[in-house]
């Protein structure tokens, strides 16, 4: 280390002269890491975002009755209540919307049972808190129009409850009313309902113009033989357009499909891999360059190979610090 004392001094006095050189080594340096740990960063949100999302949508349910691209006949679910009176069962209707208002930005609309509901997801009851201008029950069931929305995106564009807001589906517009906030317990519950209008099905169904259909019909079965007893009555009321799958099969098919922009973000980690590795060695290169003939200087003065080598290695790390 004593060795390596004057070597540092003499880098030391290199860069003190030469400020801004050595603040634009510094920000390539930086740039180089700061694209590394973005990419990175940003492919971990992007997975963390599809499990928030599919669990959101998905909640408890251990089954799913869906149909084609029209959905499902709304009498499916009132013979699953009526005939077989299963009711852990809850119907669905869901299509993504854009508001003006919130800067045309995605949303899911997703239409709800607010009675068949709290044991799927939680975020009409349980440990989410709902902040209203009234009964917020009351008004989803009784009042046409009327959406719950997460509390940060209220606060993020100045809404309240009672407050209007119109939104796109297609060509049409439709105007909905705020009939109250949603308070989730927790940083991932916040996260999850970020982008997320909650209706009466009634409402959504009106909305996105499909009036007695269903996207499809929640459900938890138990395990074991009486599970599949269940089952199996289940599968014989439905129609021939409707089938019955599980909740597991139905992520792995989502999975599946987002497996192709997973491949795209690895793809683009390893770029910014090599062009953050890139930024870092030209950076290093251009400064032990640029003192080339002070490094001569030293080799004949009778510093050694490896004692240079050390001070560029340990600066570098200073650096890289």
């Amino acid at each position: 280390m004593t060795s390596l004392r004057p070597l540092l001094r003499l880098a030391w006095r290199h860069a003190w002269r030469r400020p801004l050189q050595s603040a634009f080594l510094v920000i390539g340096v930086a740039i180089g890491v700061a694209m590394i740990v973005a990419i990175d960063l940003a492919n971990s949100s992007a997975q963390r975002a599809f499990a928030l999302g599919t669990e959101t949508i998905t909640g408890k349910a251990t089954h799913q009755i869906v149909g084609g691209p029209a959905g499902i006949d709304e009498q499916v679910y009132v013979d699953l209540r009526r005939d077989l009176r299963y009711r852990l069962s809850a119907p669905l209707v869901e299509e993504y919307v854009a508001a003006p208002a919130l800067d045309a930005q995605p949303m899911r609309l997703l239409g709800v049972d607010p009675f068949a509901e709290p044991p799927f997801r939680s975020y009409l009851g349980g440990e989410t808190r709902i902040d209203t201008g009234g009964g917020f029950l009351s008004a989803l069931l009784v009042q046409p129009g009327t959406v719950l929305l997460s509390a940060e995106t209220a606060a993020r564009y100045g809404l309240r409850p009672g407050d209007s807001l119109r939104i796109q589906i297609g060509v049409a517009a439709h105007d909905l009313t705020i009939a109250g906030l949603l308070q989730p317990a927790d940083d991932l519950s916040r996260r999850a309902l970020d982008g997320l209008f909650i209706a009466d099905i009634a409402t959504a169904q009106e909305v996105l113009g499909k009036v007695g259909r269903l996207d499809r019909i929640d459900l938890i079965v138990p395990d074991g033989a009486a599970g599949a007893t269940i089952l199996a009555s289940i599968r014989a009321l439905l129609p021939p357009d409707a089938r019955l799958i599980s909740s597991a099969a139905r992520d792995g098919t989502v999975a599946e499909m987002t497996a192709a922009f997973s491949l795209n973000l690895t793809a683009l980690s390893l770029l910014a891999l090599l062009v953050g590795m890139f930024l870092i060695y030209n950076t290093v290169t251009f400064s032990v360059v640029q003192r080339r003939p002070v490094i001569g200087s030293l080799r004949a003065l009778g510093m050694t190979q490896r004692e240079i080598f050390g001070m560029i290695l340990l600066e570098a790390g200073l650096l890289g610090l």
